[in-house]
């Protein structure tokens, strides 16, 4: 397994834990092509740049930076469930902050623990639609196959 395909299932597991969250996935512009209408609150995963540096016996360090798009719709609990929202419409806030907690030093087997780097809001071309990014920064490690192969050499 890639470190970019283990970072992505290692994320999506711990978001999948946070119930208010209808869709968390890979980051495909899903939001923005309205394929999902239906969805008030996503949680998009996008993974950018990774810059590598080769090391001895062919392993790669790298330092990758990992964003966690949350789009909600304004005022969704008390516009879309029928209840009276007591927290001024502001409960994204606190999906921020649950997001934060999972994914703060979250581990795996080949990148260093996850640290939140950042933390803003996005521009959203749909109406009535919110978004705000966290971002992640982590150390990879891999390994990639033998340039050359041991060989035996009779004289």
């Amino acid at each position: 397994m890639t470190p970019r395909k283990e970072l992505f299932i290692k994320i999506k597991q711990a978001l999948t834990t946070i119930p208010e969250l209808e869709l968390v996935d890979l980051e495909r512009q899903q939001m923005q092509s309205n394929q999902f209408p239906d969805l008030f609150v996503s949680a998009l995963i996008r993974i950018n740049k990774i810059t590598y540096q080769s090391m001895t016996e062919q392993k790669q360090e790298g330092e990758a930076n990992i964003d966690v798009i949350l789009y909600c719709r304004d005022g969704w609990m008390n516009q879309h469930n029928g209840t009276e929202d007591f927290e001024h419409g502001l409960n994204e806030i606190d999906l921020l902050d649950s997001i934060a907690e999972k994914m703060q030093f979250l581990t795996g087997d080949q990148f260093t623990a996850l640290e939140q780097v950042e933390d803003e809001t996005e521009e959203q071309s749909m109406s009535g639609m919110f978004s705000y990014r966290q971002s992640f920064s982590t150390n990879i490690y891999r390994k990639l196959n033998p340039k050359y192969s041991p060989q035996k050499i009779s004289i």
